[in-house]
């Protein structure tokens, strides 16, 4: 008999009946779920020091507000290309087929947005790590962990770097995402060969 993941133990599910993560539980029992609600919530409960640029740069801090939410949106344009975790190529329809293809076209249309913003500033938003890049570099280095290249993409292949060795990045990272590439299928190479 095989056990339930963590997320789907009775304990998880009566703290998120999703049964997904991220979850953020204070010691007063405030619980609050979804990546983006999570960092709205830690911006405004422990401000300092803020991830948000000052008001009086307003145009970075527009932009730092705004790419919180584009990165959701480039991690959603990817998701038609985890079809390959439950079906292999040749058991896809050709409905199926097409939603990969516009999601390998959306996924580098997005790449090439997000190049051209890595290439103004030390960080996505600006020359400070801010919120901005607390949502995008996740959604980058999950895209990588599951096979993307960023062949093509010189300004993001430094950010990536950069963000990388931050401690609050190397203490956060699920264990073997860095290095062990073999043990889970690369999916952009799959969505290709389609």
């Amino acid at each position: 008999m095989r056990a339930d993941p963590e997320t789907r133990t009775p304990e998880f599910l009566a703290l998120n009946p999703r049964g997904q993560v991220p979850l953020l539980v204070e010691p007063d029992g405030t619980k609050i779920n979804e990546s983006l609600a999570i960092l709205h919530y830690l911006e405004l409960c422990y401000p300092t020091p803020s991830l948000l640029p000052t008001q009086e740069n307003r145009q970075e801090y527009a932009n730092a507000i705004a790419w919180i939410q584009e990165a959701e949106t480039f991690a959603c344009a990817y998701e038609p290309i985890e079809h390959f975790f439950l079906k292999k190529s040749s058991e896809m329809n050709n409905e199926e087929k097409a939603e990969i293809k516009k999601a390998i076209f959306a996924v580098n249309f997005d790449l090439s947005l997000w190049e051209e913003r890595a290439s103004k500033h030390t960080f996505i938003a600006g020359e400070l790590f801010t919120l901005a890049d607390c949502s995008f570099y996740p959604t980058i280095a999950y895209l990588m962990h599951r096979g993307l290249l960023l062949d093509g993409f010189p300004n993001l292949i430094e950010y990536e770097l950069r963000v990388r060795e931050r401690y609050s990045v190397r203490s956060a990272r699920p264990e073997g995402w860095l290095y062990d590439r073999t043990s889970k299928p690369n999916l952009f190479q799959l969505a290709k060969i389609l």
